[in-house]
């Protein structure tokens, strides 16, 4: 299901009332949570009201304070939220081949996900959190996000047989590199310097360019 459909069935209270079971409860704040992204992304953190989200999750504005505390209480919850679940929905399936293959379908896959209006909307999410300067960032930092993109190649990277043995901060510097060079550069190309066009055929021909560059033996900076 959508994390952003904002249609999570969630049972009804027990006739004889009382307090909801931890299931039911865990299963409402997700509820909630899911609606009050959907809400954020969909109107911006300023232009989005309490009163919309309680609306669009069935829920009263007490719950939402009593849980959330407040706004940006809710708007960090749901950022949290929507960062620990982004790959979730990520089902890729890299296929047999070289390792140059595997890497280029992940790449792939990883900037489509990128361009996903949900991705986007929590990058703009998380920029105005920044922009407020009141020390959101303690909480959720502007590289939340590039941090969850990075784990899949340091996956990939894990399971090649070449890197049997390399120390994890380097796994970890090269995982970084690559989400520049094959997803993040395009992604900016496209969405702020619009000098790639957003197809499969420009996508794919960009990232093979930039991998046989860094492939390449550059003798001259040696």
């Amino acid at each position: 299901m959508d994390r952003l459909s904002g249609n999570a069935r969630i049972p009804p209270r027990s006739p004889k009332g009382g307090r909801p079971t931890q299931e039911v409860a865990a299963r409402l704040n997700t509820h909630i949570l899911d609606a009050a992204l959907e809400q954020f992304i969909t109107h911006g953190a300023e232009q989005t009201s309490m009163n919309a989200i309680a609306a669009a999750a069935s829920v009263s504005k007490r719950t939402l304070y009593a849980r959330f505390e407040s706004k940006i209480g809710l708007l960090m919850a749901a950022i949290e939220h929507g960062l620990e679940h982004q790959l979730d929905d990520f089902k890729t399936h890299i296929p047999n081949g070289s390792n140059r293959e595997q890497l280029l379908s992940l790449a792939g896959e990883m900037l489509d996900m990128s361009l996903e209006p949900r991705v986007i909307g929590l990058q703009s999410l998380i920029k105005w959190l920044e922009a407020q300067d009141k020390g959101y960032e303690k909480r959720i930092a502007p590289g939340d996000l590039v941090k969850v993109g990075r784990g899949p190649f340091i996956n990939l990277l894990k399971a090649m047989p070449e890197f049997d043995g390399v120390k994890d901060e380097e796994l970890d510097f090269l995982a970084s590199f690559l989400l520049d060079a094959l997803v993040s550069s395009p992604h900016r190309r496209i969405l702020e310097r619009h000098d790639l066009d957003n197809t499969a055929q420009s996508k794919a021909e960009y990232q093979s360019k930039t991998l046989d560059l860094i492939v390449r033996d550059f003798h001259c900076f040696g």
